[in-house]
């Protein structure tokens, strides 16, 4: 699924649901758009309470494994980040 090895994005999906903090989760960059190579990372906006920040990125960087990743959330993004993750990204999880 989107370039991602199925049993790391069901793994991810499950974590997702799982975490209590995390509202929504957005796959945007080079995997949204179809034209992702082996080595790229995962882009990821989410939208999720503050105080749960560092743990939600450690947790996604344990699931993930060999893929790095690109983790950023959706109320400190720049202008230009916002756009293309309204343009290209895609909602992979919501509450």
């Amino acid at each position: 699924m989107y370039g991602i090895n199925e049993k790391v994005y069901n793994n991810l999906l499950v974590y997702f649901e799982k975490e209590k903090d995390i509202n929504k989760v957005i796959l945007f960059g080079s995997r949204a758009k179809g034209n992702a190579r082996i080595n790229s990372d995962i882009d990821l906006c989410i939208d999720c309470s503050k105080k749960a920040r560092y743990k939600i990125v450690e947790n996604i960087d344990d699931i993930i494994g060999i893929y790095s990743s690109d983790i950023l959330f959706s109320d400190s993004l720049n202008l230009e980040v916002k756009e293309q993750i309204d343009k290209y990204g895609i909602e992979i999880y919501s509450i």
